[in-house]
């Protein structure tokens, strides 16, 4: 079964994004901004998916039309970087409704499978080297069973981390537990389906879908908290540390280079 990652990243459009930012071009397209917008995709969210035990997948990037073109270029040179060619594919779109637009793409170019799973993934947050594997696993599960005769249904990654980056800094991580958070979730349905992950309300989706929720005590997801998040997610504060820093690490690998959670990205070690 084919998974597809579905990342906005600096699109001007309705995503569910409330923040004023997202309305307004002059915000949205601001140098500071986008150079931390680079920074976390390239040090947090690209390194999560170039770890995968398992290769096949796809991350389709949903783009301004609007994007500078300087932007755009560097967006594409990033990807070019961490994953190969025919693993990513960036749409750059007018405003429209993201979950529209991924809905329409899925449906037209992968009309010919069964199911398809689609995964949200924002741009300034990662998943652990084995959610590929382990995704694709629960969905031939789902698949395989319904009972109330519905086709598709969602997959909830309850456990995984929070990083707290300010300044350009990691400053901690700490556990998070939430069920049916929008890290990791997954729709496993008919490519032409009408229901999205980026068109329902992730909140209610227990009560409103059928879906599973994977609830182990094993990390699956990591959500960066900093000054441009859309909310200020609330985290505890009891950082991880030591034994349990390194075990994070197993998860995602990308953290070593950084030998402590008190180190700024430009200070890791290559």
């Amino acid at each position: 079964m084919k998974l597809v990652f579905e990342t906005r990243f600096s699109f001007l459009g309705k995503s569910g994004w409330k923040s004023e930012v997202s309305e307004k071009p002059q915000l949205l397209f601001n140098a500071k901004r986008m150079l931390r917008r680079f920074e976390l995709f390239e040090k947090i969210t690209l390194p999560s998916l170039r770890d995968q035990t398992d290769k096949e997948f796809s991350l389709l990037l949903l783009c301004s039309k609007r994007m500078p073109d300087e932007y755009r270029q560097h967006l594409e040179w990033l990807c070019s970087r961490y994953l190969h060619q025919d693993q990513y594919e960036i749409l750059v779109k007018r405003p429209r409704v993201a979950g529209k637009v991924f809905r329409e793409h899925v449906t037209e170019v992968y009309k010919d499978e069964r199911f398809i799973i689609q995964t949200v993934l924002d741009d300034d947050d990662a998943v652990c080297s084995d959610f590929v594997e382990i995704c694709k696993r629960e969905a031939e599960l789902v698949a395989q069973r319904s009972y109330d005769g519905e086709p598709s249904h969602f997959l909830s990654f309850a456990r995984g981390y929070s990083l707290l980056v300010e300044n350009g800094r990691l400053e901690g991580l700490t556990m998070k537990h939430s069920p049916f958070v929008n890290l990791g979730l997954s729709l496993v349905a008919p490519p032409d389906s009408v229901k999205n992950p980026f068109l329902t309300s992730h909140l209610a989706i227990g009560a409103r879908h059928p879906s599973t929720v994977v609830n182990t005590l094993r990390p699956f997801y990591l959500r960066t908290i900093h000054d441009q998040n859309d909310s200020r997610t609330p985290h505890k504060t009891d950082a991880i540390d030591g034994d349990e820093f390194e075990k994070a690490c197993t998860y995602f690998p990308f953290l070593r280079k950084y030998q402590s959670l008190k180190m700024a990205f430009g200070e890791a070690a290559e």
